[in-house]
């Protein structure tokens, strides 16, 4: 009698990765999505930042600071305090998967793309709140491209996304979003 053992199933957040990560690639689909995911690791949403301090006066002054301060804040967190913790590898050396661009070794958890993404564009539309659906879809496209160019799991994606949630809201609050007497 044959002994049948269970096949291994994978979890939700490999398959997560393997559905978006097989999405496709071309060279002009991984140059657009390069640039979406370069964009959201900080310095996109520092020159935003910049462009509404010079467009929109204390308003956007006090939305830029909120921001860079946020979206800076984020990516030291993640790389500096919770990837040197978690130490969880990135998904290309773990298994055969599509990956665009640099392989970095440094590791995957959380992703710090994603943290700065969330959480600039949490800051900013706690003073543009009539942006905010063009700035969470931007912070996850960040999260999507950071997943189908090979370097995140959709975890990492998710706990970037909450903790830059989290930093942009502390971020807002302390610049005085929605109070017309703020800083």
């Amino acid at each position: 009698m044959a002994i049948r053992r269970p096949v291994a199933r994978r979890s939700l957040d490999r398959r997560l990765y393997h559905l978006i990560n097989g999405i496709p690639h071309s060279r002009r689909s991984d140059l657009y999505v390069s640039i979406i995911s370069d964009l959201g690791e900080g310095a996109g949403w520092v020159v935003a930042g910049l462009w509404l301090a010079a467009l929109d006066g204390r308003r956007g002054r006090r939305a830029a600071v909120a921001s860079s301060a946020a979206a800076l804040t984020a990516t030291r967190i993640a790389q500096d305090v919770l990837k040197p913790i978690f130490r969880r590898n990135r998904p290309f050396i773990e298994r055969v998967a599509t990956v665009v661009g640099d392989q970095r070794l440094d590791p995957s958890f959380p992703s710090g793309h994603t943290a700065a993404s969330f959480a600039a564009a949490t800051a900013l539309s706690a003073f543009y709140p009539r942006a905010r659906p063009l700035l969470f879809l931007t912070a996850s496209g960040v999260g999507v491209s950071r997943i189908h160019l090979g370097h995140h799991f959709a975890s990492d994606v998710v706990v970037g996304a909450v903790i830059g949630l989290a930093i942009g809201l502390f971020s807002a609050g302390l610049a005085g979003a929605g109070d017309s007497t703020g800083p």
